[in-house]
């Protein structure tokens, strides 16, 4: 095994195979990460929440039918029975309005960041061409915007020299 491979196996792995990685080191743009992270467990919080209290209406009634008859007929059972898949039915429905509630959320942060990285590979692509000056903005909430702004600067400056 060459030395790189073995670096790489050195600083992932220690202590019989456990990775040494801290939970900081996740949180690379702690302010991004989590603004996205906080939106998605709201957004299941409010999709489950609303699951949730409907379950319990559907259980309520379950149990009201129980009180209201002391012997479970055939038409008191298929009552229940009817029941049970209205509840089973809410909980299919919550979880794939949650499911493309994610897939637009994981559409948007990478739009975010998709987008600022075509931008970014133009403006350097401009660069090694020799058109120095070039300017590509991003939008206002994209992120890699910082990266952007430096290329710019970079630009201008390049630009300033080829001209001295």
């Amino acid at each position: 095994m060459d030395k790189a491979a073995t670096g790489i196996m050195d600083n992932s792995l220690a202590n019989n195979g456990k990775s040494r990685r801290k939970w900081k080191n996740f949180f690379i743009k702690p302010k991004y990460q989590m603004k996205y992270t906080w939106h998605q467990i709201a957004g299941g919080l409010v999709f489950f929440s609303v699951a949730a209290i409907m379950v319990l209406i559907k259980v309520g009634e379950i149990d009201d039918l129980m009180n209201q008859t002391k012997i479970l007929d055939l038409s008191t059972q298929v009552q229940i029975t009817r029941i049970y898949v209205e509840m089973v039915t809410i909980f299919m429905v919550v979880f794939a309005s949650y499911i493309f509630y994610a897939c637009m959320l994981m559409l948007v942060v990478s739009h975010r960041v998709s987008g600022p990285t075509i931008a970014i590979v133009a403006t350097l692509e401009e660069l090694i061409k020799g058109n120095y000056g070039f300017k590509r903005p991003l939008r206002n909430h994209d992120e890699l915007g910082a990266i952007q702004h430096v290329l710019v600067e970079l630009s201008e400056n390049l630009k300033e020299k080829n001209e001295a």
